[in-house]
């Protein structure tokens, strides 16, 4: 007999039963999480509050433009320099080489150029040589006027940093760049500084040039002085010893020579030659010149070399122009276009963090007000 519905034991319900540990009958799900972000949702908010990124980025644009067209210029030219030609240093070769004088490996046109390029550069690149001129400059006392002691130092030290001499890879080019408020003005303190360099090497070199000069001068006069004396001396030796055969032929009644082939005739037998070859001797050696060595002749040459030459540095350089200096065609600062982009950009960011910002707060008083 069937047992009745009354009479079966009764199951907790499912629900109800005690779920076992690490283990549940239904499975889990997570709930949705409503801060999550909707892309397009937030795309429609941005777009509908467009006018407030919009108006940020006019205001930064504003702005920017404004510090565009009023912050201080600056310009920056440029020359490019190499060693110099022959003609720029024709005449300082030349007293080179005269002060060389005859030497087994003389010294070529190049390497000079070589040196006087070196020195170039070195004093281009001297920081004392360019704040000498930097603060001489009518450009820099413009700009320093009415500024104290602490502002001029830090306004020089400022144009100094921006003078560069850069040398090129693997060659012996440089380039120099000087900086200026203006294109001419940067044009012009480049140029006038070339050539303040330019002139003092020269001037350095030619007045050491003109004292080595002088002093090779007085040392071959002094060689010369000195072959000429021993010269003389020997002159005035062999009349003395003419004087004395003189006077023993005369005592041992010789007039004539009485000499042979096979005789040698030294100062011991001089007396030989008779009374009246010696008497034309020794009026013949008192009157006629002195007789010089070949070394007083190729002295005497160089002296007169070096007399006659006249010290010219005129168009004299140190350097030779691959490019002159010219007026920069393009600003280096202050860079109008990119600045007006990124102030329009920085407007964006701006705007567009404000909207979100402030749709965080609106969420989040939303929640904690419910």
């Amino acid at each position: 007999m069937a047992m009745s519905d009354k009479n079966q034991p009764q199951q907790p319900p499912q629900s109800q039963q005690p779920p076992i540990a690490g283990y549940y009958p239904y499975p889990m799900f997570q709930a949705p999480k409503n801060d999550e972000i909707d892309l397009f949702d937030l795309i429609a908010q941005l777009w509908k509050k467009k006018h407030w990124i919009i108006g940020c980025m006019l205001i930064t644009t504003l702005l920017a433009a404004v510090y565009a067209f009023t912050a201080k210029e600056q310009w920056t030219a440029t020359a490019v320099v190499d060693a110099p030609s022959f003609e720029t240093m024709d005449n300082y070769y030349q007293g080179y080489r005269l002060l060389e004088g005859n030497v087994e490996k003389p010294t070529s046109s190049e390497e000079v150029a070589d040196k006087l390029f070196k020195q170039f550069i070195s004093l281009a690149g001297s920081y004392n040589e360019l704040s000498k001129f930097v603060s001489g400059s009518d450009y820099f006392k413009k700009l320093a006027e009415g500024k104290d002691e602490q502002s001029r130092a830090r306004l020089l030290n400022d144009i100094i940093d921006n003078v560069k001499l850069t040398k090129e890879k693997d060659s012996s080019i440089y380039s120099l760049s000087f900086p200026a408020a203006t294109a001419i003005e940067a044009k012009n303190l480049l140029e006038k500084y070339v050539s303040v360099v330019n002139s003092n090497i020269s001037k350095t070199q030619y007045a050491q040039l003109t004292t080595q000069i002088e002093n090779k001068k007085q040392t071959l006069k002094n060689q010369m002085d000195a072959i000429k004396n021993i010269a003389e001396e020997q002159r005035l030796e062999e009349i003395q010893n003419i004087k004395m055969a003189l006077t023993v032929a005369e005592k041992t009644n010789i007039q004539k020579p009485e000499i042979t082939s096979l005789t040698k005739l030294d100062n011991n037998s001089l007396f030989l030659l008779g009374k009246d070859a010696l008497s034309a001797m020794s009026q013949g050696i008192e009157k006629q010149p002195l007789v010089m060595s070949d070394d007083y002749y190729d002295l005497q040459r160089q002296w007169i070399n070096l007399n006659n030459f006249k010290v010219d540095r005129a168009d004299a350089k140190g350097f030779s122009y691959l490019k002159s200096p010219m007026e920069p065609i393009d600003r280096d600062k202050p860079r109008n276009g990119l600045i007006l982009v990124l102030g329009c950009l920085v407007g964006l960011i701006i705007g567009t963090c404000f909207i979100l910002i402030n749709n965080v707060l609106v969420s989040y008083r939303i929640k904690t007000n419910v």
